[in-house]
């Protein structure tokens, strides 16, 4: 018995024996392990993934040299061939290295689920960690850093709003980690600037309308993605110290900030924190005259923090709570002087003087600016059903303050205030499987839930727009078919219903062109109504070679287009006489993407149309500026190219963009005339130049150009003077030149100088001009400006 037992324990053994076993962990660059990542042997079919930790272990029945591959999503693949032995064990430590400026960077924001750029048919834009790290070293101005970094995005207005400042011509939806920080119910046009780029791992930018997220996006769509949790150490972090000042007049033009982060984990605790301090001084433009305070960026402080705690449960589940304040206060000694225009003749000649501040105070204005609050508690559970779905749901509370300047067009002066608050609930579903030919679709559905309630009032308690209050829900469904390694194919459906509650309200008297003359006050019954719209996209691009990658996309939009406009301005004293009417938006582009030797090259056009416009006009028979109610029509393009020398030491890059647009009634559509600038933007063309001449040195010269734009000619007037209508003003191009240098005194010390607009050129941005005949909103650009910053990692 004893010898039979033997036998079988040696038989047994032989399969162990002739086995070998592939043991190790998977890293980043700072040593952090990946979970999750993918190791593969091709040639067996055989494969295995990460634990928490980034350990792994997979076991080989077979000898000799093998290629194993390691790959995972965000990091450059890697193969190694391995020997191995029978019966031996072998440890392999493999260090990845993240996708920063690869065709493989990866976009969370296009279908709600991790995918590579190359693989998306659409057009998007992805700025990241490093990009924002460098240009955040010359301004803290993320709304500069996209204007430099988006094409198709126009250019910065030189003011905290960013009315003007549309993607393609058309509204733009600003998120921060998918919640949303803009006010589509009431448009204050302040959302860009609503998080420090400090806190900013990377912002992609979705181009077009989209069926992917909700109301306000007919342009698409800014998601800020956050920094997570590192996991290396138990406490890490970063200092950052700065000032800046005006050079053309350096009289109270200092201003200072300071930044600290820690992070870290503690057991299965990992965390992320941050706050900031920044105070701005008085700015001048390039003749060294105080700039217009109006929306100003001078003598501001500017407050944020950030928090992130994230618990992994298990492998599979964790949970984050994070939450983030931005807040900026502008108390500002100076008041405004307005610009002055004329128009000398028919044929549109023009003299145009930029408005500007002095000394001085209005009684009881208050200090301008904005608060937002974001709270998120996040939970993710992988590899359910069979392992093919991954599980994510969020719960969000947002809450919004815009405080604007001093107007003279209500009675009797005011200062008006948006306040917005939303709740919201996404559970999101991400499932894959393979079809036959191992061909790959992935299924990504769940349901948005939203509640939102906007007013805008005056200070002294007075009410302009009334409270709104929405309700909304919108299920939908994005899927993605890959086809052979050679075809990505995108569709999806979303479908909104929204439901509004308007309270009962009076219209403030309002004199829109600050002339005295006073809109009557209406007494408007509220009530409820409601809007629901099905929106589509569909998308197919070409990946096998990555040379050229072109793609084909259709897709749709649906926003209300500034409700509270319509609701302040109205003339009907019942809310179902108000003629309500949601916009739809459908684009089409084709583009490419384009990667051969050290060079990469992108092109897109694009046309859409839309049955209502996105700007606002003036409504002469009720003496109000309203929303457009005639349908538009866009079209444009993007190119542009970027080289990066074998040893990274020369980085060269250039983009363009073109934008035009005509509107009709909806009565006539041959009656065409040119958009105004609140919707399309001067062309815009970027170029720039990085270069290390030694390893710790590092050195960039920024150009930007905003080309000409002049659609319009004047009319007569009244008064028998010629002039040009609100927001169809000429716009004459400038260039400005930006320039930086970053030297690393130590491997955790770094010391920076950032000088912008290097050749102290005096210019108005397109915004003061083309906004030109409200006189109100026309001040120059600051004139040559720097920031010297110091930088300590621990």
């Amino acid at each position: 018995m004893k010898l039979f037992t033997l036998i079988a324990v040696c038989l047994l053994s032989l399969p162990a024996l002739s086995q070998s076993t592939l043991k190790g962990k998977i890293t980043d660059e700072q040593h952090q392990g990946i979970p999750g990542a993918t190791v593969y042997i091709e040639s067996l079919k055989k494969g295995t993934t990460t634990d928490i930790e980034g350990n792994y272990e997979l076991t080989i029945d077979t000898e000799g040299s093998l290629e194993v591959t390691y790959r995972m999503l965000g990091y450059r693949t890697k193969k190694q061939n391995i020997n191995f032995v029978e019966g031996n064990s072998l440890w392999q430590t493999v260090i990845l290295q993240e996708e920063l400026s690869d065709l493989d960077e990866v976009v969370v924001s296009a279908s709600r689920n991790s995918e590579y750029l190359s693989e998306i048919p659409a057009s998007v834009t992805v700025v990241n960690e490093a990009k924002l790290k460098e240009l955040s070293k010359a301004t803290s101005n993320i709304s500069e850093i996209l204007e430099f970094t988006v094409p198709g995005l126009a250019a910065s207005t030189g003011t905290f709003s960013n009315w003007g400042q549309t993607l393609r011509g058309r509204s733009l939806l600003v998120m921060v980690d998918g919640i949303p920080q803009s006010t589509p119910l009431r448009n204050g046009q302040l959302g860009i600037k609503s998080i420090n780029p400090n806190d900013i791992s990377s912002v992609e930018v979705i181009k077009g309308a989209t069926s992917i997220f909700g109301n306000g996006g007919n342009g698409g769509f800014i998601n800020y993605i956050t920094k997570k949790p590192q996991e290396q150490t138990n406490i890490s972090g970063t200092t950052e110290l700065w000032g800046t000042s005006n050079l053309a007049k350096t009289k109270d033009a200092l201003g200072f900030g300071a930044y600290q982060s820690l992070q870290g984990k503690l057991n299965k605790f990992s965390y992320y924190v941050s706050g900031s301090y920044e105070k701005t001084g008085t700015k001048y433009d390039a003749d060294g005259l105080v700039l217009l305070p109006t929306y100003g960026l001078d003598n501001t402080a500017i407050y944020s923090t950030m928090a992130k705690l994230q618990y992994q449960i298990s492998d599979r589940q964790k949970i984050t709570a994070s939450g983030n304040l931005y807040k900026t206060v502008q108390n500002t000694p100076f008041i405004p002087v307005p610009a002055n225009f004329e128009v000398f003749d028919e044929s549109g000649e023009y003299s145009l003087t930029a408005g500007y501040g002095i000394k001085g105070t209005i009684d009881g204005e208050k200090p301008t600016g904005t608060t937002l609050i974001n709270g998120q508690l996040q939970y993710s559970l992988d590899a359910i059903f069979d392992g093919t779905t991954d599980f994510v749901t969020d719960m969000y509370y947002q809450n919004t303050e815009n405080i604007f300047f001093y107007s003279d067009k209500f009675e009797n002066g005011g200062q008006s205030v948006i306040n917005a608050e939303k709740f919201g609930l996404r559970p999101n579903f991400s499932t894959q499987f393979k079809l036959a030919n191992s061909n790959l679709v992935t299924l990504t559905y769940g349901i948005d839930l939203l509640k939102d309630k906007t007013n805008q009032g005056l200070l002294d308690g007075r009410l302009w727009v009334p409270n709104i209050d929405m309700l909304s829900w919108a299920p939908y469904l994005q899927s993605t078919i890959k086809i052979e390694d050679m075809w990505v194919i995108k569709s999806g459906l979303r479908y909104d219903d929204m439901n509004l509650k308007i309270d009962d309200y009076n219209t403030l008297p309002y004199s829109p062109l600050s002339d005295g003359n006073f809109n009557p006050s209406v007494a408007v019954t509220g009530g409820k109504i409601g809007f629901d719209n099905l929106a589509f996209n569909l998308g197919l691009r070409f990946i096998k070679h990555q040379e050229f990658i072109p793609y084909f996309s259709y897709s749709q939009g649906f926003s209300i287009a500034d409700l509270g406009s319509v609701l302040r301005s109205a003339t009907a004293d019942n809310i179902n006489d108000i003629q309500l009417e949601p916009a739809v938006t459908k684009n089409y582009e084709f583009g490419f993407l384009s990667k051969f030797n050290r060079f990469k090259f992108e092109a897109v056009a694009y046309y859409s149309t839309s049955n209502l416009g996105t700007g606002v006009v003036f409504d002469e028979q009720i003496n109000s500026f309203v929303p457009s109610k005639q349908p538009q029509d866009i079209y444009g393009a993007e190119v542009s190219l970027d080289y990066k020398s074998d040893s990274n030491k020369l980085l060269l890059g250039t983009s363009y963009s073109y934008v035009e647009g005509t509107t009709h009634s909806a009565q006539n559509a041959n009656t065409l005339t040119y958009l105004g600038g609140d919707v399309i933007a001067a062309p815009k063309w970027t170029a720039y130049i990085t270069w290390k001449p030694i390893e710790k040195l590092t050195t960039s010269l920024r150009m930007t150009n905003v080309g000409d734009r002049d659609r319009f000619s004047p009319y007569l007037a009244t008064n028998n003077q010629y002039t040009y209508r609100h927001t169809q003003f000429p716009v004459k191009g400038y260039t400005l030149l930006n320039g930086s240098i970053d030297y690393l005194l130590r491997s955790d010390l770094s010391i920076s100088l950032a000088v912008n607009n290097l050749l102290n050129e005096y210019y108005l941005p397109s915004r003061s001009q083309w906004a030109a005949p409200l006189l109100t909103f026309t001040g120059a650009g600051e004139g040559t400006n720097v920031k010297m910053s110091v930088q300590y990692r621990f």
